[in-house]
């Protein structure tokens, strides 16, 4: 064989090589955790809902139910990480897979389906209940960071374990001198709208699970300071941040761009923060007060088909349908509904026309469809574009529309009920063995190893008052 042959051979098997590699990446992962269950999602429910009426509880929770499993599933496939902070569709500690996380909690209160609530743990145990954004003072105050907090507050609040919430209460400890600063600064700890959804309900909940108001007046401090600069109490909307007061950051004729989803951020966020607000606390009419101005201008923004555009000051530049901003408008007009926030005669329409074109971008996979890609402003966004943090908000809206079947309900929120212990034994996942455990012999010894383990180890629980150290 002469050497252009050689060559030749060797660039075919090369390329062939290439051409097999998008079937290999296919493949579901084997990831170790993973559990079988978690790849199948239920079959597809009746997903044709009438825009003109209020669906049943019975007919919504199948839909809540198939949409977290699928997005549960299409996360499950995939293989986990080592770095995060990009991960679009992947089992991830960054604001977009917590968004999903916030939504599927709530979704776990209510579910017969205990695999939700064993798939979260499973992923607060894979990252061992930590917080990324360790590697400088700015990141450690980055509130995008901070949004899987909520995850490991609603697991700490069901079975009230005291290691699930260390990691997250000392970031917050870190955080609140900044957020206290006497001094006003030009740059803000919480500069970009979004942040009002990821870091302050984590901090005003914090403070209701530990008693103690500091988390919550320091909140309230930035949560001002960002408003000061983006709220546009003309416009009763807010911008994303304030690059877009610039005119090189002005939409079609020269107007303000509104982002749907960054407002859909502090909507969902206001409505997540006042869940943890004492009903007495001082100042708490400035935030009804602003949810309740955006929920009128939302309102009068919505669009024919029942969704927001993407820019709501200029709908015309971007007629596609758009999902991530929509799911968290119809989520926070059937919540302040539903907390006796917002008028019912007036409100209910918007969510009923929101919550039926919602249902109609779901994709034949399972997954919320029309889901503008992450970023900073309104982009095309194609019918297939899918975002966990999309499914989040589908979660929480759906979760809000069966309440509207139910009394007005008071603020703050009571915590979930604590879990017994059957209930956390079904939805904590045990480690696989060592590789190493193979024959009877050897998983007996292994058992008595695990045994003895249980029976001579300290364990500060069985105390009936904290240990003290000797002097």
């Amino acid at each position: 064989m002469t050497y252009p042959v050689l060559r030749k051979a060797a660039l075919l098997g090369a390329l062939s090589c290439l051409l097999a590699l998008p079937a290999l990446a296919a493949e579901p992962s084997q990831v170790a955790g993973i559990e079988a269950s978690w790849l199948t999602p239920p079959p597809r429910p009746a997903m044709d809902v009438d825009p003109g009426r209020l669906p049943s509880r019975a007919a919504v929770l199948p839909v809540l139910d198939y949409v977290a499993m699928s997005q549960i599933a299409d996360m499950s496939r995939r293989p986990i990480q080592m770095a995060t902070g990009s991960n679009l569709s992947e089992i991830s500690s960054n604001w977009v897979a917590a968004t999903f996380y916030v939504g599927a909690a709530r979704l776990a209160r209510v579910t017969q389906n205990r695999e939700v609530l064993r798939f979260l743990t499973a992923t607060a145990e894979h990252y061992n209940y930590s917080l990324r954004g360790a590697r400088s003072e700015r990141t450690l105050l980055n509130a995008d960071e901070v949004a899987i907090g909520d995850l490991y507050q609603e697991l700490y609040a069901r079975r009230g374990q005291v290691g699930t919430i260390m990691p997250l209460q000392q970031r917050l400890d870190f955080m609140l001198p900044h957020l206290n600063r006497q001094q006003e600064t030009p740059t803000l700890v919480w500069w970009w709208c979004d942040a009002l959804f990821m870091a302050p309900p984590v901090l005003a909940r914090q403070a209701s699970l530990s008693g103690d108001r500091k988390y919550l007046q320091a909140m309230d401090k930035e949560w001002r300071r960002t408003a000061a600069r983006l709220w546009v109490e003309q416009d009763r909307l807010f911008l994303r941040d304030e690059r877009f007061k610039d005119r090189d950051h002005l939409g079609a004729g020269g107007k303000p761009i509104y982002w749907a989803r960054g407002n859909g951020w502090v909507m969902g966020g206001l409505a997540r923060t006042l869940e943890s607000m004492p009903a007495g606390f001082e100042g708490r009419s400035f935030y009804t007060d602003i949810f309740r101005k955006m929920a009128s201008r939302i309102h009068e923004l919505q669009q024919p088909d029942g969704l927001w555009r993407s820019d709501m000051n200029d709908p015309d530049s971007f007629p596609e349908a758009e999902t991530s901003g929509s799911g968290f408008f119809v989520y926070a007009l059937a919540w302040g509904i539903n907390h006796g926030l917002l008028d019912r005669q007036t409100y209910l329409p918007a969510v009923t026309r929101g919550w039926a074109a919602l249902n109609r971008q779901v994709l034949p996979n399972g997954l919320v469809g029309a889901a503008q890609k992450t970023g900073d402003r309104p982009v095309p966004t194609r019918a297939d574009d899918v975002g966990p943090y999309a499914t989040g908000a589908f979660l929480l809206a759906g979760l809000e529309v069966m309440d509207l079947h139910g009394p007005v309900q008071a603020l703050p929120e009571p915590a979930p009920a604590r879990d017994d212990e059957a209930t956390i034994a079904a939805t904590t996942p045990t480690p696989p063995p060592p590789k190493t455990i193979v024959g009877e012999a050897e998983k007996a010894r292994r058992e008595q190893e695990m045994r003895a383990t249980r029976a001579l180890a300290y364990d500060p629980a069985t105390l009936k008052t904290p240990a003290r150290s000797s002097k």
